[in-house]
């Protein structure tokens, strides 16, 4: 079981949608996807996506999710070094990657889309 984030936008297509579906990857940030297991805190995801957990789904601005995005990484990083007991920078660069294109990847659909995302928290 996991904490699986979704983001969501207008003009969204079903291929879009095909490309979520990972698996339970951790590495996908850059198709509007992030996954992140119950195992304790601290959860990055919910720094991230905070509204998101309140109703199951929240529009957040992209410049939100940028403020945000640097304490979110320490939080992931400590998440892989305390909790999985990881020590290989590459392998926790892997999870940090997704984060970034996560936020990059929710600014660049506000910005063609002119509205934010609509992120949804699935746990």
């Amino acid at each position: 079981m996991g904490i699986d984030i979704y983001a969501q936008w207008e003009g969204m297509t079903e291929a879009d949608r095909a490309a979520q579906v990972t698996g339970f990857s951790i590495e996908h940030g850059h198709v509007g996807y992030l996954r992140e297991a119950y195992h304790g805190d601290p959860y990055a995801t919910v720094e991230l996506v905070n509204e998101a957990f309140v109703n199951g789904q929240a529009y957040i601005p992209a410049a939100t999710l940028r403020d945000r995005l640097p304490q979110v990484l320490r939080l992931a990083e400590k998440r892989e070094r305390e909790i999985y007991e990881v020590t290989d920078a590459d392998e926790i660069e892997v999870v940090l990657k997704s984060f970034r294109d996560f936020v990059a990847f929710c600014a660049r659909k506000e910005s063609e889309t002119g509205k934010p995302c609509l992120i949804i928290a699935s746990y």
